[in-house]
């Protein structure tokens, strides 16, 4: 996964991840017992880049202040299904991404529950639509917001913490997409080509790499 970390609207961060059983996003390291995802192996730990890149003083007060609520951060996992997400921290956090029950308003994480925040299969869906002249280009990313209602009409770059996360291998599709679309505004014509070439890179890039499938009921020692 490609993760993304935005504080006020500028961008203090950039990680990809390595681990194949996910991540946890969090302010210090884990203690080491009873925080896996499903796997014996443990979670790779990604840290929220330190509040010393915030310029603004007030900006930064708020944002440390609200570092003291999110300690245990949340678990993330990545497959060919799609990223699922579980929320250990106190502080909110809200969300968007292809799978959100509502579109209109803020989407809140429950604590302690495992939730898909985005479908590859739907998106896959989406682009065929697209190619086919049939939609728009789908949205490959998932936005993650902590504190904060999510989303609403308060503009991106005034969110105190936003984390971007996305799938490498989508991101990658969705890369070599662009490049055979034209810079045009206006939706490519359908073309077999342009079609087969955007999934036989998909199954190039993850094809060679199955993972073992997460189930969503499947519960998370914590």
């Amino acid at each position: 996964m490609v993760i993304s970390f935005y504080y006020g609207g500028r961008l203090v961060g950039h990680i990809t991840t390595s681990c194949t059983e996910g991540c946890r996003i969090s302010l210090s390291q884990p203690s080491g017992h009873g925080e896996k995802l499903y796997a014996p192996d443990a979670l790779e730990h990604v840290r929220f880049p330190s509040a010393d890149a915030i310029q603004n003083d007030r900006q930064k007060q708020i944002t440390r202040k609200l570092f003291g609520h999110l300690e245990r951060g949340v678990l993330l996992h990545g497959n060919k299904q799609g990223i699922f997400i579980k929320r250990l921290c106190q502080g909110r956090v809200f969300w968007s991404g292809n799978t959100v029950v509502y579109k209109d308003r803020p989407n809140k994480l429950d604590r302690d529950e495992v939730v898909k925040i985005f479908d590859t299969n739907l998106f896959f869906r989406e682009l065929q639509q697209y190619y086919n002249n049939q939609g728009r280009f789908p949205d490959s990313r998932v936005m993650l917001c902590f504190g904060e209602e999510f989303p609403d009409a308060v503009p991106l770059r005034c969110k105190l913490i936003l984390v971007q996360v996305e799938q490498l291998c989508v991101r990658q599709v969705v890369e070599e997409a662009g490049k055979t679309c034209s810079s045009s505004p206006m939706l490519p014509i359908a073309d077999e080509t342009q079609h087969d070439q955007v999934y036989r890179i998909f199954q190039d890039i993850c094809g060679t790499h199955q993972r073992p499938l997460f189930r969503e009921n499947q519960q998370i020692a914590v």
